[in-house]
């Protein structure tokens, strides 16, 4: 332990015990009256207590006249550095932390479908400036599920959809907004989606005129596939109108030709497959090459695989397949009404080819 003369009484006390006054040591007494005297005058001394480093700080032990490591300002002897480096957190401080990584965990567990939904709508973004829009609507349906609400993002995914002939999937974009202000990117959108709803109208008319009107059927058809040239449906849709009316015709090369024009157009439809092979058929039925046969049989097999994930798909295809598999093996045409009078107790839905 160190020993120091006081400044102003010069007697001796520990240097742990006395103070410093404008930089002079002072014994506690000296040091209190020296600052009562300051106070007088209006002065206001620097004052500190002096540090002995020879004496830890915390346990007082006295290590004679070897200083001590200082930490933190501080002298401290060996074992109580171990412990103040070895220092156990409290309890309290423990279940702290152990909540806040539960919540942590919770929040980032919360937020994955925002973070997908975020790199979807980069990628949706980067497809639209490339003008790939199926390659778009393929990210901003994982966008989707977060349900967004800032016009921007709502309008392009309307507009992805809208641009590969997908209404229902704009719509889901669109009724996540009441209102849209006024922009280009809604002027835009707005009007492709009066374009595409005016040319489902059209299309719907056409489905419901009966076959003698078939002319008229045609017409509104191609009217709305000029209107909404975006959406392959409704040129689909031309097309197999005009094949009905090469049946009707027995123009079966037409009626080959009108059909494989859609299929090209949505070449994984089950539908539109057994068409084509409907169209081989009767054109076998006319010519009896067997090339037209295997063709016919290896469309209906592609057209059952794809149809068997989907009852109705499947009801429909097994129907549609039952009547084209009998032009095949008779060679004899003859429409669904007809095949619905000679073997169906009851008539089922269907095409009529």
């Amino acid at each position: 332990m160190r020993h120091l003369k006081c400044s102003s009484c010069a007697k001796e006390f520990p240097a742990g015990e006395m103070f410093h006054v404008d930089g002079a040591p002072v014994c506690e007494p000296c040091g209190d009256r020296l600052l009562a005297e300051a106070k007088a005058k209006k002065h206001k001394p620097q004052v500190g207590r002096l540090l002995d480093p020879t004496v830890c700080s915390r346990c007082k032990t006295d290590n004679g006249d070897t200083e001590l490591r200082l930490i933190g300002g501080m002298p401290f002897c060996a074992n109580c550095q171990t412990t103040l480096y070895a220092y156990p957190f409290p309890l309290w401080l423990k279940a702290t932390f152990a909540a806040l990584l539960a919540l942590l965990a919770f929040a980032l567990w919360h937020g994955v479908p925002y973070f997908s939904a975020g790199r979807h709508l980069v990628q949706a973004r980067r497809a639209l400036d490339q003008k790939d829009y199926a390659a778009a609507t393929t990210h901003f349906a994982g966008v989707l599920p977060v349900k967004p609400t800032d016009q921007e993002v709502v309008l392009l995914g309307a507009k992805a959809n809208l641009m590969i002939g997908d209404v229902g999937g704009a719509a889901a974009f669109l009724q996540l907004r009441e209102n849209f202000p006024a922009s280009g990117l809604f002027t835009e959108v707005n009007g492709l989606w009066d374009r595409a709803t005016g040319a489902l109208k059209k299309a719907e008319e056409a489905g419901k005129l009966p076959e003698a009107r078939r002319a008229e059927a045609i017409r509104l058809m191609t009217d709305a596939a000029h209107e909404y040239p975006q959406s392959p449906a409704l040129a689909v849709g031309v097309l197999m109108l005009k094949g009905s009316d090469a049946y009707d015709r027995k123009d079966y090369d037409a009626m080959v030709a009108t059909s494989r024009k859609a299929l090209a157009l949505m070449p994984d439809h089950p539908r539109l497959l057994s068409s084509v092979a409907s169209a081989l058929a009767c054109k076998f039925a006319v010519t009896g090459d067997s090339a037209l046969h295997v063709e016919a049989e290896r469309l209906l097999a592609r057209a059952e695989t794809l149809a068997a994930g989907s009852p109705e798909e499947k009801a429909s295809f097994d129907e549609y397949a039952e009547r084209i598999r009998f032009r095949l093996r008779t060679r004899v045409i003859i429409d669904k009404a007809e095949y619905d009078r000679r073997f169906r107790s009851k008539p089922r839905g269907g095409e009529s080819q």
